[in-house]
């Protein structure tokens, strides 16, 4: 809500509205309270709709010499009025941007209302890529480089910081809120001039002259970060002072997206050396011992592991937030949606104007998700019969599988196209964008739960789309005759094969009769009629089935190629910006030598009568003589070129390339990071019995992708907006919800799909034995349901989860959340607080109490006087 001149209007309740109160639901009169309205009337608080009294800013045009220590918080890009104009020298008609002068007129309003709020500005031209209708090139934007002086920030902070307080504080904090310095990190900072561009001075990017409104990095901060941390093999011993940093420079949420990183990889070192060993052991100790031991390995992940470092992390978290002082009680911070919109009603805390939108609205937009899901599970089912079929025929033509054969270089580049398919176009393409569309479509009041629901559709998303594959292949390929039965429902849907056609292993070495055909799909197939090739070319051969092997490529290649398209791409693209900009400012440098000093100096004055022309002599002095200041933007436009020496044009530039760079950059935000984490997170969790290398892989991929975002944070990206954050947030329980799957999956594998329990039984081991010759090296992951049958399985498979369930609940409740350190600093602060708070209503109630006793002593005095007055009368 933006600032108003006056406060608002308390309107009072109707007895329609009271009806329609009380039909609001609980999260409609628990988030219905917006910044600007939780400003209750304290001493020392001003509330929202009144002006604040600043001191006002400055504002210069920005010379070469002045750069060297500037350092700035914000920056405003505007866009250059211009006209479209046919360029008639040219035998093609072609339209080229033509720049015309407008004195001062957009940024001279940006300007005065900047520093009317108390903020200094100093103005920059932007890059030469338009023409003037002389011929000359002039910049397309002009850059107005905001800068917040401790005073303004001062004030308008402990405003900013008692709306937060009374949105997220507790009772606790109200010293530190009236007493403390408001300004103490530069991601406060960040925060403050934020709050006084889009609500005091209300510049958003809704204005149309404005290109792009966004904190600025700091080139000293960034350079420091990747030379000391980042660029660096001493990150992970140097985390704690990264970490403050981070969260001091960008913000909280920012800050725990890396904490969380660092202590997720960390806890990664151990299993991934168990993994390693139990790997390099295998030809060691045999194939009948390995199985029973992945048994052990599976539980170690899915149960101990996954759960221990979710309960570790939450003590971690809630330390964190104890030594950022945030309040540990509170599990998000609010910030309002921009884009909600609801009807109006009266907000039953503040007694202001509110809007609300009733939930039920919301219903037919969740089934558009359920139908959209389904459709996205068919397209995943359509290639993985591709996927299968490609591997199938490349194991047929290429049976030597040695590293580096030509097997192996074809599967490779097969989980390449998948690895891009699926996390490229399917998911950054189609599936991200049309859950955001979705969840803007719901109309959420809050940004947080706007987060809160794209994170659970990206949730339920992630299964069909990274993990149908997997599911697929470890619990239904793997079971006999389901493979079959998939193959010949899709050879006869799309292609009309009849319900039991053969293919792959039931057909002879030419390929042109059956040897045998599988089982009709379907009730009305016969089969010894109808025992005919298939003429559709999907195709499946469970021998062909290995775990162990197929999920491999996919889950490499898919992060490493997140990580390449995500660093390098943008750096390339950074380079070739700059390539650009800076041959088009030495051809205007050549341009401004060969014009020579006098044509800018006749410009110049022209431009001057040009503007008062337009605007005339006829207001006060002082808006005259500010106004006079203004028109001289456009002048010094032009005297740039005289005032500054070509090494201080070059490093005018270079500023103004780096910003403009910025500017057409996406906003860094750790959404898109932690969605790969919990991706990966599911993957070590759910399938690490299969490969036991994967948590070592993932560790080095992770070590690799820390780096990577931190790259992307201080190079390729805009500085992201600081925001207090409590936690990880909505990604805190995806986690929960993957730990959980993962011990259902990881039961599943046990009983079902690896067939690790036949080799507790010593009838069914001897049975595998000798159905391989004693010959392991051909043994593949698979169930023996004629040694230990489904019914069996599936019972052994309710026991062990119900077992699993129950401890993780009862480890959860006895484990403290809190440490203990933490637990006994807030005591004594909650003690020392209602100490103070009893003193100071004794001290109330005392004064009130002698108040009373005074005032009562003279009433009587004032009685007794009367009395003896009318005796002596």
């Amino acid at each position: 809500m933006e600032d108003n001149n006056g406060t608002p209007e308390v309107i009072p309740l109707s007895s329609d509205n009271q009806v329609r109160q009380r039909h609001l639901s609980g999260d409609t009169m628990n988030l219905a309270l917006q910044d600007d309205q939780w400003t209750f009337a304290l001493p020392g608080s001003p509330q929202s709709g009144q002006s604040i009294s600043v001191r006002p800013g400055t504002y210069r045009y920005l010379k070469g010499v002045e750069l060297e220590g500037a350092t700035y918080e914000f920056a405003i890009v505007t866009r250059r009025r211009s006209s479209e104009k046919k360029n008639e020298n040219k035998s093609t008609a072609v339209d080229i941007d033509v720049a015309v002068d407008i004195p001062a007129g957009v940024e001279g309003r940006l300007i005065k209302k900047l520093i009317a709020s108390g903020l200094d500005v100093d103005v920059l031209e932007g890059d030469f890529s338009r023409v003037e209708v002389d011929g000359n090139k002039t910049s397309k934007y002009f850059v107005l480089l905001i800068r917040g002086n401790e005073e303004t920030l001062a004030t308008y902070g402990r405003r900013l910081r008692f709306q937060t307080w009374l949105r997220s504080g507790n009772s606790r904090e109200v010293d530190s809120v009236v007493q403390s310095s408001p300004i103490v990190t530069p991601a406060e900072r960040i925060q403050v001039i934020d709050h006084i561009v889009r609500e005091t001075a209300q510049i958003t990017e809704d204005d149309p002259n404005v290109h792009s409104i966004f904190p600025v990095h700091d080139p000293a901060t960034n350079r420091y970060l990747l030379k000391t941390f980042i660029g660096t093999q001493k990150l992970e011993f140097l985390s704690e002072d990264f970490l403050q940093k981070v969260r001091a420079h960008f913000g909280e949420k920012v800050g725990y997206y890396f904490a969380f990183m660092d202590f997720y990889n960390k806890a990664l070192v151990p299993i991934a050396l168990l993994g390693v060993l139990l790997t390099c052991l295998r030809g060691v100790i045999g194939t009948p011992m390995y199985m029973r031991v992945l048994v052990a390995w599976a539980v170690l992940i899915s149960v101990v592991w996954s759960f221990g470092l979710l309960k570790a992390w939450s003590r971690r978290n809630n330390e964190l937030n104890h030594i950022w002082a945030n309040n540990i009680e509170t599990s998000t911070i609010v910030y309002r949606n921009p884009n909600f919109r609801g009807d109006a009603f009266v907000n039953p805390v503040t007694g202001l104007p509110d809007q609300f939108y009733p939930s039920w609205k919301r219903y037919p937009k969740y089934l558009a998700v359920i139908t959209f899901m389904m459709v996205q599970i068919s397209i995943m089912m359509f290639i993985i019969a591709i996927w299968i079929t490609a591997f199938e025929v490349l194991k047929v033509r290429y049976p030597d599988s040695g590293i580096f054969s030509a097997q192996w270089f074809y599967i490779l580049g097969g989980g390449i196209l998948y690895g891009l398919f699926v996390d490229i176009i399917q998911w950054s393409v189609l599936v991200t964008k049309a859950a955001r569309m979705f969840t803007e479509w719901e109309n959420w009041k809050t940004i947080e739960l706007f987060e809160k629901s794209m994170i659970r559709k990206l949730f339920l998303m992630d299964f069909l789309n990274y993990y149908t594959w997997f599911f697929l292949l470890a619990f239904v390929y793997v079971i006999p005759g389901a493979g079959d039965t998939i193959t010949n429902f899709l050879n006869t849907l799309i292609w009309e094969d009849p319900a039991n056609c053969c293919f792959g292993p039931y057909m002879n070495r030419s390929g042109a009769y059956c040897d045998s055909c599988p089982p009709a799909w379907n009730k009305m197939g016969i089969r010894e009629a109808r025992c005919i090739p298939c003429h559709g070319w999907v195709t499946f051969d469970i021998n062909h089935l290995d775990l162990e092997t197929l999920f491999l490529t996919p889950i490499i290649i898919t992060q490493l190629l997140n990580l390449l398209i995500a660093v390098v791409v943008p750096w390339i693209h950074r380079k070739h910006y700059e390539q650009r900009l800076r041959g088009t400012d030495q051809k205007v440098m050549a341009m401004v030598k060969a014009q020579g000093e006098r044509h800018l100096l006749a410009r110049m004055s022209y431009q001057t009568e040009d503007f008062d022309n337009m605007h005339g002599r006829s207001m006060g002095s002082n808006t005259a003589a500010h106004d006079d200041n203004l028109a001289h933007v456009i002048n010094r436009s032009s005297a740039r070129f005289l005032e500054n020496s070509e090494e201080e044009m070059k490093l005018l530039n270079a500023k103004a390339r780096a910003v403009l760079f910025e500017s057409e950059q996406k906003t860094y935000d750790p959404y898109d990071d932690y969605h790969h984490m919990t991706v990966q997170f599911g993957f070590v969790v759910m399938f690490s019995m299969l490969w036991p290398l994967m948590p070592a892989a993932c560790m080095l991929v992770n070590a690799l992708k820390t780096r990577g975002d931190g790259f992307r944070l201080c190079r390729t990206n805009r500085r992201p907006f600081p925001r207090k954050a409590s936690g990880i947030g909505e990604w805190n329980n995806i986690l929960h919800a993957i730990a959980i799957t993962g011990v259902l999956v990881n039961i599943g594998l046990i009983f079902i799909s690896t067939g690790a329990m036949e080799f507790f039984s010593p009838s069914c081991s001897k049975q595998i034995t000798y159905a391989l010759n004693n010959d392991f090296s051909h043994f593949r992951f698979g169930p023996d349901f004629a040694c230990v049958s489904l019914t069996t399985r599936m019972v052994m498979i309710l026991v062990s989860e119900h077992i699993s369930l129950l401890l993780i609940y009862s480890f959860w409740k006895i484990i403290r959340s809190v440490p203990a350190k933490v637990q006994l600093d807030m005591l004594s602060q909650e003690y020392a607080f209602k100490s103070l708070l009893y003193q100071r209503t004794v001290e109330k109630s005392n004064i009130n109490t002698a108040s009373l006793s005074t005032s009562a002593a003279s009433s009587v005095m004032k009685r007794s006087h009367i009395r003896r007055s009318r005796l002596e009368e």
